[in-house]
């Protein structure tokens, strides 16, 4: 009622409501002081959203336009109304009566409510407006940006004093203090056209920040505090940080000690968080946020003196290590179980996933102090490798007491973490580019070899050094600090295999192992071999140890392969640990110029003899196919194709003779269930999964030809195990690799052999499945796992005609496509998709969005398709857009127009297609009428709408004279004229955007108009 008498009268009636609420919270006794402030809550959380405010009968324009004009006048008054109230609040000290925090309580969430307002510009589109209130919606408050007519309000300069003095009082009692410090984040982001005049803007970030000092250097932070006051600190770094610059020096010192002493403190609780898993982790994330200020900090506040900065830096780094090492030179928790001895090998949200972020801005910062925080690093890394080789003899002479384990657990947790941070600081993250040596780091090793700090002697004869029997090299404080810490990593894969010679492999720790795989990774892809050409300046010493002419280079690559080929035989049941074996193996051949030196190498060799003569499932899943794909990829440096060919007939022939043998069996039938022989076949696939993989424009062709074969005969598995998941997957598995990774680069006739076989397995799949729909066992998880590997090869194969990279001709006529291979899939797994597998999320997506697509590249195939198939695909469509949520309707919709639009442009409305797609205009406009729509979907739903109609013009108008004539009121059915009469006012029939525009807004307005009379609530 308030909401629609303002639109009318310009707000009058509002103004002198909240005038009688503010004297009844003002004057009147308690309980109607508490009624009053619920009567201001309603209000406003009427105005507070339009574009989802439309059911009421309202446009959402003239929401929009009621909520501008309550922004502009009564929302300023209700927030000046509880500054005032909240002034008279802090007059009194703690503690509160109950009715005086309840009070207090509902002034701080009005408060709170009106510096989380979502103002939105008048300018921007519905969509957008949208968007944003979603946002607004969410727990992450949008920032405070107010215009000018906020000046006075905003800049009163005993506001930010009173706001951190209401903080002071009630900080104490949690249901207030929440609000309160909520308050003060959103008053950190004060943004817009408020703060272009920089006089006022220094004067309020002045105000704030002596104010948010004096609170953070005066107290401990609680930990329920923690994550509000690191809101603060990230807020004002966001918003203020190219003012930090103008602010006096003193206040910028104080600052930034505060922020480190701040950062410090929470890396501290947030170390006392993960130790206490039950309770929430309040310091965990208070303390990533004050890390991401830091990210803007060390980029952007450029102004501050090397001097403090390094101070803030180093002060940031030694706590991060102390908290990851034990006692006594760190302050890790020791009494809880550490990962160090009881790794879980199947955890894949590990250290370096869980705190990547951390890390990461960790790493920036150590980087602008390297001459501290690497030698930090490698004595740490030394002093621990020290006390392993005197542990060794220990452990193979008797077995450990309990402290003596419990130390070696520490042991390895502490390498483990220095092994991570190094990594980190060594190197950056390089996803999609080429992995590069930090400047930083560049510059560093350059200026320790130009002050006689570092010599290449010493560089080299310490990698020269890297045996676990080695002696510590005499001259290593001459050493270059990049390559100190690759030597002790390099030393420490050593004094693995030591281990393992001397039986004690098994009391090595696998999260170390796989730590020193990851950290060796990076280092490969960055530091050895390096592309010279990409660097202005190259640190002579890296050059000498690492560089394309160095011999170093070299043994370095024979000494990671060798570690690579003892991984896959001393660890085979650590899958993590040889997962990233695997990786470092797959990155270091990925670039011809470190491939061209690893494929000739001893060591390659003997890696290649070790993967044939390795026995049927000792390795865990997915290991095999990570190293024939880095075999396969060694060869793309091949040059000369007699090399080429020699090579890839080393690495594949055995496969090819394992898989000749076990097909030309007489009684394959019969074993085919022995468990040997179900492991040679996993084992096979997973390697055929592999050379997939590795396919590349190069190699693609002698690859294919190895594999066409072999895919040709494969689907003879699909039915010999057809009971068994696993192998069923694999084989679909090679199928959809061979598509995804050799598919765009085969030439037609190589194409057409790739279609034929996946067609044959699809179909071979399809039969064997078909019958386990009548007993109820196909919507299992393994069998929706087996159609989304279904539907990734028909997408894949279909991305042909998308992305088609073969530069070769064929003479003769193909006729068959991969939109034919893809139709014809679907007509063989359409009857499969049942409700119950569609309601997986995944498979339900990937199914509608492969029919999309097909859709949008080849409608002309789907309007040509045969009446079975026709009338299952869109029994689909109709499903999805009555029984899923929004992103699926959204493609059913494209689906929809997609092909109504083809149908129009070609004319071709009396096809079988188009009779069977008119049924959609009456389904949908049902169902948006009977709100049976997402509210969100409208515009989308409408565009379709139009489309049809564009196609059933006829259809359209007997529809909305039925609609009109079963209208039971006379009043009704005049208004409902009306509404029909107007969305189709000056909108013509052409099915082009400007028509669809103007008919997209029209059925805005049409729903709002008709759901007003029509839906009953």
């Amino acid at each position: 009622m308030v909401k629609r008498a303002s639109i009318d009268d310009n707000g009058r009636d509002r103004a002198t409501i909240l005038q009688e609420v503010e004297n009844l919270i003002v004057n009147a006794e308690p309980d109607k002081k508490l009624l009053g402030c619920n009567i201001i809550e309603n209000i406003m959380q009427e105005y507070a959203s339009t574009v989802k405010s439309t059911d009421v009968g309202l446009s959402w324009e003239v929401h929009f336009k009621a909520k501008k004009q309550f922004e502009g006048t009564d929302l300023k008054r209700i927030f000046q109304f509880c500054i005032y109230l909240l002034s008279e609040v802090v007059k009194n000290d703690p503690p509160y009566s109950d009715i005086m925090v309840q009070l207090t309580r509902h002034l701080l969430q009005i408060t709170e409510r009106v510096l989380v307002w979502g103002y939105v510009s008048p300018i921007l589109p519905k969509r957008l407006i949208g968007i944003y209130e979603s946002v607004y919606e969410s727990d992450q408050a949008p920032a405070l940006k107010l215009n000018d007519g906020w000046s006075e309000i905003m800049f009163n300069p005993d506001l930010v004093p009173l706001m951190f003095q209401v903080f002071w009082k009630v900080r104490d009692v949690d249901e207030l203090a929440h609000h309160s410090l909520n308050c003060l984040v959103q008053l950190a982001s004060l943004s817009g056209g408020i703060v272009n005049n920089e006089e006022s803007r220094m004067k309020y970030l002045n105000s704030y920040l002596v104010n948010f000092l004096n609170l953070i250097s005066n107290t401990t932070v609680k930990r329920k505090e923690s994550l509000g006051i690191s809101n603060i600190v990230k807020k004002l770094v966001m918003f203020y940080i190219s003012d930090f610059s103008k602010l006096t020096n003193p206040l910028q010192e104080t600052l930034l000690d505060e922020f480190t002493r701040l950062t410090c403190h929470f890396c501290d609780g947030a170390t006392h968080d993960e130790a206490n898993t039950d309770e929430d982790n309040f310091f965990y994330d208070a303390y990533d946020n004050m890390l991401e200020a830091w990210t803007t900090l060390v980029a952007d506040f450029t102004s501050i003196s090397d001097e403090l900065h390094t101070s803030c830096a180093t002060r940031i780094f030694n706590n991060y290590v102390q908290c990851h090492l034990a006692t006594p030179d760190g302050t890790r928790r020791t009494d809880i179980s550490d990962t160090g001895g009881a790794y879980e090998e199947n955890i894949e949200d590990n250290d370096r996933t869980k705190y990547k972020e951390q890390l990461q801005t960790i790493g920036l910062l150590s980087r602008t102090i390297l001459q501290h925080s690497i030698p930090v690093l490698y004595k740490i890394l030394e002093s621990r490798i020290e006390v392993l080789l005197a542990t060794l003899p220990v452990m193979q002479q008797r077995a450990m007491n309990i402290n003596e384990a419990n130390s070696l657990d520490n042991l390895f947790e502490d390498l483990h973490w220095a092994i991570l941070i190094a990594g980190h600081v060594l190197c950056m993250e390089c996803d999609g580019e080429t992995a590069l040596i930090p400047s930083e780091i560049t510059h560093h090793s350059s200026e320790m070899a130009k002050n006689s700090i570092s010599n290449i002697e010493a560089s080299l004869k310490a990698l020269a050094s890297t045996d676990a029997k080695a002696t510590v090299p005499d001259n290593l404080e001459q050493c270059d600090p990049v390559i100190r810490i690759g030597y002790n990593v390099m030393r420490l894969c050593s004094i693995e295999e030591a281990a393992i010679n001397m039986k004690l492999g098994h009391l090595m720790s696998p999260e170390v192992g796989s730590s020193l795989m990851w950290f060796l990774k990076r280092w490969c892809l960055s530091y050895l071999l390096p592309e010279e050409d990409f660097y202005q300046q190259m640190s002579p010493v890296l050059l000498a140890c690492l560089g394309r002419d160095s011999e170093c280079s070299k043994l370095i690559i024979s000494f990671l392969l060798n570690k690579i080929s003892a991984n896959l035989y001393c660890f085979q049941t650590e899958p993590i640990l040889l997962r990233d074996t695997v990786e470092l193996f797959s990155d270091m051949v990925c670039t011809k110029q470190k491939s061209v030196y690893i494929i000739k190498t001893n060591s390659m060799a003997k890696l290649i003899t070790l993967t044939e003569e390795i026995q049927p499932g000792t390795l865990p899943p997915n290991i095999l196919r990570g190293v024939y794909k880095g075999l396969v990829l060694a060869g793309a440096c091949l040059v000369d194709p007699n090399e080429s060919t020699m090579y890839y007939e080393r690495i594949l022939n055995p496969l090819k003779i394992k898989f000749k043998t076990l097909l030309g069996q007489e009684n394959l039938a019969r074993i085919c269930e022995d468990e040997r022989v179900q492991k040679i076949v996993i084992d096979l696939l997973e390697c055929f999964i592999g050379v997939a993989k590795g396919s590349q424009m190069a190699t693609v062709e002698i690859l294919f030809e190895f594999i066409a074969p072999i895919l040709s005969e494969i689907q003879v598995f699909l039915n010999l195990y057809k009971h068994y998941q696993v192998i069923v997957q694999l084989i679909l598995e090679v199928f959809g690799q061979c598509a995804k990774y050799m598919l765009c680069y085969l030439r037609p006739l190589d194409s057409k052999k790739l279609y034929e076989s996946s067609l044959a397995a699809v179909q071979e799949y399809a039969k064997c499945n078909a019958t386990r729909l009548t007993n109820g066992q196909f919507a299992e998880e393994s069998s929706c796992q087996d159609l989304s590997l279904v539907l990734d090869l028909l997408t894949f194969i279909l991305s042909k005609d998308c992305i088609d990279l073969c530069t070769k001709t064929c003479d003769e006529e193909i006729t068959m496509t991969a939109s034919d291979i893809s139709l014809f899939g679907l007509k063989f797994i359409m009857p499969l998709m049942t409700i119950e597998l569609l309601k997986f999320p995944n498979l339900c997506a990937q199914f509608y969005r492969l029919l999309v697509l097909i859709n949008d590249i080849y409608p002309e195939k789907i309007a040509g398709l045969p009446e079975d198939m026709m009338t299952n695909l869109l029994r689909c469509i109709e499903l999805g857009l009555t029984n899923f949520g929004s992103d699926i309707v959204q493609a059913c919709l494209d689906f929809i127009q997609g092909m109504a639009s083809y149908l129009f442009r070609h004319q071709t409305l009396q096809s079988p297609f188009a009779l069977a797609l008119k049924p959609f205009l009456k389904l949908l406009m049902d169902l948006v009428l009977r709100h049976q729509i997402n509210s969100d979907m409208i515009s989308s739903s409408s565009t379709t709408i139009y489309t049809l109609i564009c196609c059933y013009q006829e259809e359209y108008q007997a529809l909305v004279q039925n609609l009109i004539q079963n209208q039971s009121d006379s009043l009704v059915a005049e208004r409902l004229t009306a509404a029909f009469n107007n969305l189709m006012f000056n909108v013509q029939f052409t099915c082009e955007r400007h028509a669809k525009l103007r008919f997209r807004d029209n059925f805005d307005k049409f729903i709002a108009n008709v759901h007003g009379f029509l839906l009953v609530k």
